[in-house]
C-alpha cells in the first residue's frame, strides 16, 4: 500500500517537472547579455596617458548617451525575458 502510493508520487511529480525557461526565454537572456555587452564595449577608452592632458573625448556621446541607453535596454530585455510565458 506504501509503494503504490510511492510510486503514484513519483509519476506526477515527473509530469509536473518542466523546466521554467523554454527556448524563447533563452535566445531572449542571449540577446540582453549581448546589449549589455556591447554597451560596456561603447563605455570604455577615452582616456589620456598623461595624467596633465585633458582629453575631450571622455565627454563624447558615445559614452555619455549611447552606451547607457543599450546597457539599461539590454536589462529590460533579460527582465522581459524571464517575466515572458509562451500562452499555449
Amino acid at each position: 500500500m506504501k509503494t503504490n502510493f510511492i510510486i503514484k508520487t513519483m509519476k506526477e511529480s515527473n509530469n509536473n517537472s518542466k523546466f521554467a525557461f523554454t527556448k524563447n526565454n533563452y535566445i531572449l537572456l542571449g540577446v540582453g547579455v549581448t546589449f549589455i555587452i556591447i554597451g560596456l564595449f561603447l563605455m570604455q577608452g577615452g582616456g589620456s596617458e598623461d595624467p596633465s592632458n585633458f582629453n575631450e573625448e571622455l565627454f563624447s556621446f558615445q559614452r555619455i548617451t549611447l552606451a547607457p541607453i543599450i546597457i539599461v535596454t539590454g536589462f529590460i530585455i533579460n527582465v522581459f525575458a524571464i517575466l515572458y510565458s509562451h500562452k499555449k
